[in-house]
């Protein structure tokens, strides 16, 4: 990223107030508000719509209404209605995908024309990328002429893809206008529609969260490293009045857009399915993880000297980004929908890789806590070379869990995969005792103030961010203002005081707080700071910890007495990637 990005913390659990510090803070206090969205959400939960009536902009768009990408693309005046774009073989135009596509939910819907005659070729329709992933073309989601139809899927947060696929009596006349939809809830599964009725669907509850990249018409790749369309993945289409929106449609909803007219208002989701699906997300489904016990509990992030599969390098299951996994992807596995007519190489996987993940644990590192993220299942066990211990078995259907045992020092953790080519998203080790919090050789203080607006300079991206990776119930965000003392030093200049967010009344329970990295900087027609600025620009220090001071919650627990907690710090150059991940519970007061 170019982009040098100010701190974050991202705390999820009840919606009561917590407070941050670090060996570079102090204490902080924090409750909820909202970032809102940079434009407001129709009301149909549309989120994306490009006519190509005149130009590839978005008449309509939540996130970045202009294309990303475009070549070999133009606007063609009979569309199905108004103008339509006209695709190339070798073409492509995408458009950003934060803030104008879910991975959790969506529907996606066009008019499409082959413009030639389709035959028993495959090709691609559409495409969705990841912001990063193990897989080489990062396809999220495809629609596809499959030689004999229609074909569709997303793809999981574990490399599965949830896929249908439909034989249609006749090929469509190549001349002729067919309205596509694909829709998909994590929650639900997914549904394909052709000229407004349902045609296949898969019912299947699956993790779809995940960060995107871009969508658009382009044949061979639409990723973060390229878009393009070249080799035998050339064959380009009409599209016209492509639309994205927040929920999977009804069917009614869908006929009307294959008829040309407007879907009626977005009906309520079903909050009993999202609670259990956000449950199952963090792994409290079933229980909550380790009660803080103590006054002050110390927890070191342990990094790891290696990670291997075999004699491969293969870190992307403890790089923090959920989207890489350990394996890579066996495109030709018994994954569910993997198995491609596009048939791609294995990507950076052995063949008797996926068996086993070694991690070596520095010397005088002491591990008594892993964490996992992802699907694959197995036994966790521990070894320095002489003596051999099992830690724990992680049973088949856990997205997320944690497991505490006795300290080991040194040595190799390894995971051993009941089947090979399920993934592991990410893997923390962590020393977990009571303790003092650290000196540290210097402190900044924060303090988390909800009066505070988050419309501040150096948070822009920041802000930009979340409205793109988060579902608008989940944007609930704090500002971390200097502490008292040092806050009417630098208050109402920045811009920070006015204009603080309001909480939805349907937030979800999450909240991001940010730390900005400066209070100088203004956005256009505001003021400069009035005295000083606070951050960490010029210390000859580095950031050794962060201190969380969790204040009596009120919130309700759960049948064991507990408080499910997950603590996240962001990396803050790239907030994709989680620098700590850590569950916790606390009692109630």
């Amino acid at each position: 990223m170019k982009t040098h990005w100010p701190n974050r913390a991202t705390l999820i659990g009840p919606k009561e107030r917590a407070v941050k510090r670090s060996t570079m803070t102090s204490a902080l206090a924090l409750t909820l508000a909202l970032a809102a969205p940079a434009v407001a959400q129709d009301a149909t939960g549309l989120l994306f719509r490009a006519s190509a009536d005149k130009s590839f902009t978005a008449d309509y768009a939540t996130g970045d209404p202009v294309p990303n990408f475009r070549s070999g693309v133009e606007i063609t005046p009979d569309g199905a209605i108004g103008g339509a774009a006209r695709w190339a073989d070798d073409g492509y135009v995408a458009w950003k995908a934060p803030g104008n596509m879910h991975a959790d939910r969506g529907t996606l819907a066009f008019f499409w024309r082959s413009r030639t005659p389709v035959g028993e070729a495959p090709f691609v329709i559409f495409r969705t990328g990841f912001a990063d992933h193990s897989s080489w073309d990062m396809a999220f989601l495809r629609i596809d002429w499959n030689g004999h139809g229609f074909d569709a899927f997303v793809t999981d947060a574990n490399l599965s893809r949830i896929r249908v696929s439909w034989t249609i009596p006749r090929p469509p006349a190549a001349d002729r206008w067919s309205h596509i939809a694909f829709g998909w809830d994590e929650t639900i599964g997914v549904q394909l529609f052709v000229d407004g009725k349902l045609v296949a669907r898969k019912d299947q509850k699956a993790d779809l969260d995940s960060g995107l990249d871009q969508f658009g018409l382009a044949g061979r790749v639409m990723s973060p490293h390229q878009v393009q369309s070249r080799y035998n993945f050339m064959r380009g289409s009409d599209l016209d009045e492509i639309r994205v929106y927040d929920r999977l449609l009804p069917s009614a909803d869908v006929a009307a857009l294959a008829a040309k007219r407007e879907p009626a208002r977005a009906l309520t989701t079903d909050v009993t399915a999202r609670r259990i699906a956000w449950l199952r997300r963090y792994g409290w489904e079933k229980s909550a993880p380790p009660a803080l016990d103590a006054p002050v509990t110390r927890v070191r992030k342990v990094e790891f000297a290696d990670a291997k599969d075999l004699k491969e390098s293969m870190w992307k299951g403890v790089d923090g980004i959920a989207e890489t996994t350990w394996p890579g992807v066996y495109n030709r596995s018994r994954l569910p929908g993997r198995d491609d007519y596009f048939e791609l190489p294995d990507w950076n996987t052995y063949v008797e890789g996926g068996k086993r993940y070694d991690l070596t644990i520095p010397p005088g590192e002491r591990v008594n806590r892993v964490e996992i993220r992802g699907a694959a299942y197995g036994r966790l066990g521990w070894s320095d070379g002489t003596k051999t211990a099992p830690l724990a078995t992680r049973p088949k259907g856990v997205v997320r869990s944690v497991n505490q045992f006795a300290a080991r020092t040194g040595g190799k953790l390894s995971f051993t995969n009941v089947m090979q080519e399920q993934p592991i998203q990410e893997l923390w080790a962590y020393d977990i005792d009571a303790g003092a919090e650290p000196a540290g050789s210097f402190k900044l203080s924060y303090t988390i103030d909800t009066a505070a607006s988050a419309n501040l300079a150096a948070l822009a991206a920041l802000n930009t961010y979340i409205a793109g990776r988060f579902a608008p119930d989940e944007r609930s965000t704090v500002v971390a203002m200097p502490s008292a003392g040092l806050k009417a030093a630098v208050g109402a200049g920045t811009g920070g005081a006015a204009g603080a967010t309001v909480r939805r009344g349907d937030a979800a329970p999450i909240v991001h707080i940010l730390i900005p990295a400066s209070f100088g900087d203004a956005l256009p027609d505001r003021p400069l700071a009035r005295a000083f600025d606070y951050g960490w620009q010029n210390l000859h220090d580095g950031l050794d910890g962060i201190a969380l001071d969790i204040p009596a919650l009120k919130a309700q627990p759960n049948a064991a007495g507990l408080i499910a907690l997950n603590i996240r710090v962001k990396d803050p150059i790239w907030p994709g990637r989680d620098m700590i991940d850590l569950s916790v519970s606390v009692r109630p007061n």
